[in-house]
């Protein structure tokens, strides 16, 4: 029997930890047992049969090499919770994901591509040692550091095709996947991210229309292919003048009611009750150092090892380097 139904997770700001403990009904867990035996099946449905990859991990049959059975049902079951346990749906939405990454190759975003200093110093991954919060791994989005959204955006568009992405979202995906490398999937204090959106010396004036574009592209693709992996997400440093569209993002319904809960909006940038001491000072902690002096290296972790063997043929027929 299972230990937690995720589909019941919330973020209360008055607490110290998200919610995410609560046992599984009988029910829900034939559901996740009759799911996980379709899996050979709907493989055979995929463009290519053969693409059997998500997170790094292998999605297949038991007895096959390199299934790691507890994290595929893991995986199998964020997708069933983002279903409203409607195992139909979750087959649906596996399929789509296993036909969209074979095309993307977000682990080649992740551990393969370079993207450049400019982009590099929009984001960070840290792993802090956990404390009270029950928040670790972190994935910072820091919009302040855009220097010339017009052309980052004329650069970095999304205009070079739907199936590989623009260099801003293949730099946007990577940054993801090697965030997910930190987190265990077994482990229920440690199986989901927090993000960080850092609107420090952003002003609404400058939202240049390909950062709205990309941020929708980027919002779409996490719903779809990305499901029950955040823990919270906070909006910090936040002009007063913006505060009225994260409202409005909840009023239309633009992301679902459970994700919504989770946001977290708030005009400074003190984080130190959730993350800890260990944070910058400029992020309320005491550590003399940039965030970006602290990020985490996923060598510490390591790459999954199916993820491996993908990257590794990879790299053999294109002579390319892993990171």
């Amino acid at each position: 029997m299972r230990s937690r139904d995720l589909s019941n997770s919330s973020y209360n700001p008055t607490l110290t930890m998200p919610v995410t403990s609560v046992t599984v009904s009988e029910d829900n867990q034939k559901k996740l047992d009759e799911l996980i035996s379709r899996v050979p099946e709907l493989l055979l449905t995929l463009d290519d049969p053969q693409y059997d990859e998500i997170f790094g991990y292998r999605i297949n049959s038991d007895d096959k090499e390199y299934v790691d059975v507890d994290v595929r049902d893991e995986i199998l079951y964020k997708f069933l919770v983002a279903s409203e346990y409607v195992v139909d749906t979750a087959a649906d939405r596996i399929v789509a994901t296993l036909n969209w990454r074979n095309k993307f190759n977000p682990l080649s975003a992740a551990y393969v591509e370079k993207f450049g200093s400019e982009l590099d110093s929009l984001g960070v991954i840290t792993n802090f040692k956990r404390d009270q919060s029950g928040l670790s791994v972190v994935t910072w989005n820091l919009y302040g550091n855009i220097k010339s959204p017009k052309k980052i955006f004329e650069q970095y568009g999304d205009d070079e095709g739907e199936d590989t992405g623009s260099p801003f979202l293949r730099w946007r995906i990577g940054l993801m996947e090697r965030s997910l490398s930190f987190l265990k999937f077994t482990e229920e204090e440690n199986n989901r991210a927090a993000q960080v959106h850092d609107y420090n010396n952003v002003s609404m004036f400058r939202m240049d229309p390909g950062m709205k574009v990309a941020t929708k592209q980027i919002i779409s693709l996490f719903g779809d292919h990305y499901p029950e992996l955040l823990s919270v997400k906070f909006f910090i440093n936040v002009p007063i003048l913006m505060s009225w569209m994260f409202a409005a993002v909840k009023a239309l319904g633009v992301v679902s009611a459970d994700t919504a809960k989770k946001f977290q909006v708030m005009n400074g940038g003190d984080l130190i009750d959730w993350l800890g001491v260990q944070l910058p000072v400029a992020y309320g902690g005491t550590s003399a150092g940039e965030l970006k002096e602290l990020e985490a290296d996923v060598k510490t972790v390591g790459i999954p090892e199916y993820a491996q063997q993908i990257l590794g043929r990879a790299v053999e027929e294109n002579n390319l380097t892993v990171e």
